[in-house]
Parts: C-alpha cells; structure tokens; sequence
C-alpha cells in the first residue's frame, strides 16, 4: 500500500464516492414532476432533450462540482479538527453530517432551479 498504510486500515481522506447520481435524481425528479403534470410539453424531441442530454449534462458536470465541494469541506474539516482536538469522535461525526446535508441541500436547490429554468427554455 502507498503512503504507509497497512493492509485494512481505513483512507483518512474522502473514500471513493459515486459521482453525480445525487444531481441527476434531482433533475430526473423536477423533469419527471412536469411531465406527470402536463405530459405534452415533453412531446418528442423536447423530452429526449431534456431527460437523455440534460441529465447527463447535469451529472457531469454536477458530480464535479459537488465531488470538489465535498473534497474541499472535508480538507477544512480535517485542518481544524487538527487544530482543535487531534482526533475524530462523535461531536466531529455529527459536524461532518451537518456539512454534508447542507451541501446536498444548496446541490438540490441549484439544481432545482436549473431544471426549472430548462423547462421553461423548452415550454
């Protein structure tokens, strides 16, 4: 292993994570909610537009974004938690989950508001 790790031990920085599934569901979701609510306005190529383009468009670019502003949170977290306590425990835990929330609470509005402003582009 690399870096001095053993065999088993855990990574101390942000492990592999799935890149942009979370502002995919959400633009799947707000372009699932229009269709459900007025079906002909995703007619034909409007639909294929949105739902096959969009939505691989938004997890690209989307994934990038939101796997640099989770690396750089955890980075800022890790510097002052060697400041303050020079180890992790529950307070910390509790700390990490709170950022983590707000982070994927600011992706899903942003993204929210895209999609809005992508339906009303194709409308």
């Amino acid at each position: 292993m690399s870096d001095g790790q053993k065999d088993g031990a855990p990574q101390n920085g942000p492990g592999p994570e799935i890149v942009g599934v979370w502002p995919a569901a959400v633009w799947i979701v707000v372009g699932a909610g229009h269709y459900l609510n007025d079906p002909d306005h995703f007619a034909g190529w409007k639909g294929a537009l949105y739902f096959v383009l969009g939505t691989g468009v938004v997890a690209l670019v989307g994934g990038i974004a939101s796997l640099s502003a989770r690396r750089t949170v955890a980075g800022i977290q890790e510097r002052l938690l060697k400041e303050v306590r020079h180890r992790r425990d529950w307070a910390s835990w509790w700390v990490a989950l709170g950022l983590r929330g707000l982070i994927g609470l600011g992706e899903a509005v942003l993204v929210t508001l895209l999609a809005l402003w992508a339906v009303a582009l194709l409308g």
